[in-house]
């Protein structure tokens, strides 16, 4: 008696290449021995910087780029005001570069900092903008713009933010950084760009990247240990990306209103009250209610369905991070955490997989009858 295969879906596939295109360009840089530093490098950041109208820069990582961008602006003694849900390796790096990084509330329908960021900032401060998963809070522009106002510098992370509009979210503060890794909107296998305000941070971004024949900055009392420049491949398979991504938000606009049929017609609640699908979504975040997200995913992943939790802890929860808990650091968020779930999103997902994925998330949700 023969079986079914196991129905497979995942979390995220990136978006598909021109394969003979990206053969041929792959041949081409193959012929040109140059792997680092070459046209598809100054290529891709010609591409970003004529979208955003600002200098660009190319790095090997999402962690280069806020590594570079934080000693461009210099935060040794300086606070630096961070989400309290970020990745831990964002205030981790702070504390190694010597800065002090200060946890902030976010809102449960963007999980962007508040506007009462501004109230805790002030001259002299640095905030990390995080769009988280690619939501765009509506305060966003006018919280930023606030917090510049009153000399506070901003540096905007939008490592899962697919960029539509070029007066947007990455252009609102000081500086900002955008992410080509493998689960990101743009799939290459690493690399980031780095858009900032200024030439003279994108100067001293773009001369810190690579650790060698910098002789003179070391005379200049610098220290340079590693290489952070992006590879000639992943500037290549990232400008690629770059230039569909009309085409991966026409995809993922898609799997929104798919999703709005199958699972939000019957459940709105799923998603908060503000958080409206946005064309620079990078993720689908849904709010469990009353049910656990460890749980409904081990749940969904015996139907063959991947999920991710974005943010499994506050970062103040962490030992290493812990003595930067603050006193009257909200507890409230730590709920909130625990029942938001990440469901497959991607531009190829057909509408029959977003149906199957609703149905079982409802399947389950109904089995215990506490979600109303």
């Amino acid at each position: 008696m023969s079986t079914s295969p196991r129905r497979e879906i995942p979390l995220w596939r990136p978006p598909a290449l021109d394969t003979a295109a990206a053969l041929d360009a792959f041949g081409q840089l193959l012929d040109s021995g140059r792997f680092r530093d070459g046209r598809h490098t100054s290529g891709l950041e010609e591409q970003v910087s004529g979208f955003f109208g600002r200098p660009c820069v190319a790095v090997g990582s999402g962690m280069d780029a806020l590594e570079l961008l934080l000693e461009a602006v210099g935060v040794r003694e300086r606070r630096v005001l961070i989400p309290v849900h970020a990745f831990q390796a964002i205030p981790a790096l702070v504390v190694r570069l010597g800065g002090y990084p200060v946890p902030v509330p976010v809102d449960p329908a963007s999980l962007a900092p508040t506007p009462a960021v501004t109230g805790r900032a002030g001259r002299g401060a640095v905030v990390i903008w995080i769009h988280h998963t690619g939501i765009v809070a509506t305060h966003a522009r006018a919280t930023i713009e606030a917090l510049r106002g009153q000399g506070t510098t901003v540096i905007e992370d939008g490592a899962y933010l697919l960029p539509a509009d070029p007066h947007g979210p990455g252009t609102w503060g000081d500086a900002a950084l955008l992410s080509f890794a493998p689960t990101k909107p743009m799939s290459a296998t690493a690399g980031a760009a780095v858009v900032t305000g200024s030439e003279e941070t994108a100067h001293l971004v773009r001369v810190r990247r690579t650790h060698s024949g910098v002789e003179h900055r070391w005379q200049e009392g610098d220290v340079l240990c590693r290489n952070r420049s992006l590879t000639e491949a992943d500037a290549l398979i990232a400008g690629q990306q770059w230039q569909q991504r009309a085409k991966i938000a026409d995809g993922l606009q898609r799997v929104q209103h798919a999703y709005a049929h199958a699972l939000l017609a019957r459940r709105p609640r799923l998603l908060p009250v503000g958080r409206q699908p946005q064309p620079t979504w990078g993720r689908y975040l849904v709010d469990l209610g009353p049910h656990t997200a460890t749980d409904v995913r081990h749940r969904l992943a015996a139907h063959g369905i991947a999920t991710s939790i974005t943010a499994p802890a506050p970062w103040t929860a962490y030992p290493a991070l812990a003595p930067y808990r603050t006193p009257r650091q909200s507890d409230d968020l730590q709920p909130l955490l625990s029942r938001t779930l990440a469901l497959p999103y991607h531009p190829a997902l057909p509408d029959h997989d977003v149906q199957y994925v609703a149905d079982r998330l409802l399947e389950t949700l109904d089995d215990h009858k506490e979600l109303p």
